[in-house]
């Protein structure tokens, strides 16, 4: 199976849009998720006019240029598909919950392709994976006291 992700709005389904280097969680997050077994092309929205692409093991890593071509980076994942209609051999989902490009995939007619929604691809990843380790967590009050006497029991 191959997927075509619309990464800037599975980030959000995900809660991790507006987080640090939360391009860096997200890979990471579909690659524990997909263990090699899927090609994936994560697609997200560029911060500058020259855009950059790159391959990890199963997964094709693009941030779109900003540029007059391309607004967004739904203008690549429609691009992304369409191309790969035309030769690829295993089945396409393209993950996304963005009307503008459900609308212009709408037009493509072919049964390797399939629209799966980002907040249903969420839930399958988060189901399969445990997101917390990519997530800051807060001590609680009872752990502080307990390292905090730790330490003054070995400086003392």
């Amino acid at each position: 199976m191959l997927y075509i992700v619309d990464a800037n709005n599975l980030a959000g389904k995900l809660g991790i849009l507006f987080e640090d280097d939360f391009d860096e969680k997200l890979i990471s997050i579909i690659k524990n998720w997909s263990k090699r077994k899927n090609k994936i092309y994560l697609i997200f929205d560029g911060v500058d006019g020259l855009g950059d692409k790159y391959t990890e093991d199963n997964i094709t890593v693009i941030y779109t240029p900003k540029d007059s071509y391309y607004a967004s980076a739904d203008d690549k994942v429609v691009e992304i598909a369409k191309k790969l209609l035309t030769g690829e051999k295993e089945e396409i989902r393209v993950v996304t919950d963005d009307l503008g490009i459900i609308k212009k995939m709408e037009n493509i007619v072919d049964n390797k392709f399939k629209i799966i929604k980002a907040t249903k691809f969420a839930e399958r990843i988060e189901k399969n994976i445990d997101l917390s380790l990519n997530q800051k967590s807060e001590l609680g009050e009872k752990e502080v006291r307990g390292i905090n006497s730790e330490f003054l029991r070995i400086w003392k």
